[in-house]
C-alpha cells in the first residue's frame, strides 16, 4: 500500500514545481522590463515550401500538443478497460474533423474543388492518406479525375524566454499537420 501514497507524493512535488516553473516564467514576463517570453516555430517557412510552385495547400486538423495529450489520454483508456476502442475511436475523430476541415478550406479556395472531395473524399481515404504521409511519402489522390496530393507538414517549436539580453529556449515535441493541395 505504499505504492498510492508515494504516487501521490510524487505527483504532489511535481505539481509544485510546475506551478513554481510556470509562475516564475510568468513574473519574469510580467514583471521584468528586461525580460519576454515567446515560442519560436518554423510553420511559416514549411507552409511557404508547400506551397512554392503554384500549389492551392488545404490544411486538416493540426496533430499539435493538445492532439498528444488526447492520445495519450485514449491509450490509457485502451489500457485500462477499453481494449483498443478509445485509440481507434481518437484516429476516427481526428480523421473526421480533418475531413470537416479540409473541406471548409477548400470551399474558401475553390468552391468546385470542395464539391468534389465532398462526394468523393471519404474518410477512409483521407485516414490512408495522413497514415501514408507519416511514413515520410506524399500521397497522390484522384478526385473527380483531378490529381491531388496529400502529405504532412512538420512544425519545430521551441518556447523562448529572453532575459537581459540572454535568449534560453527548450525545444518542444514536434507537431504535425496533413494538408491535400493541388493545382487549379
Amino acid at each position: 500500500m505504499k505504492t498510492p501514497s508515494l504516487s501521490r507524493s510524487l505527483a504532489a512535488k511535481f505539481t509544485s514545481l510546475f506551478v513554481l516553473v510556470g509562475l516564475s516564467f510568468t513574473g519574469i514576463a510580467a514583471t521584468s522590463e528586461k525580460a519576454s517570453a515567446y515560442h519560436k516555430t518554423n510553420r511559416p517557412d514549411v507552409e511557404q515550401s508547400i506551397a512554392d510552385g503554384g500549389w492551392t495547400v488545404i490544411y486538416s486538423k493540426e496533430f499539435s500538443h493538445a492532439e498528444y495529450l488526447k492520445l495519450a489520454a485514449a491509450i490509457a483508456a485502451d489500457v485500462a478497460v477499453s481494449k483498443g476502442g478509445a485509440t481507434s475511436a481518437y484516429f476516427e475523430n481526428f480523421a473526421s474533423g480533418s475531413l470537416e476541415k479540409v473541406i471548409s478550406g477548400a470551399a474558401a479556395k475553390s468552391p468546385q474543388m470542395a464539391n468534389n472531395l465532398r462526394r468523393e473524399l471519404t474518410v477512409s481515404k483521407l485516414l490512408s492518406a495522413i497514415r501514408a504521409s507519416f511514413n515520410g511519402k506524399q500521397v497522390g489522390l484522384s478526385i473527380a479525375g483531378s490529381t491531388l496530393e496529400a502529405g504532412r507538414a512538420t512544425y519545430n517549436r521551441a518556447e523562448c524566454v529572453r532575459w537581459f539580453k540572454r535568449e534560453k529556449c527548450v525545444s518542444m515535441p514536434n507537431t504535425y499537420q496533413p494538408y491535400i493541395r493541388f493545382r487549379v
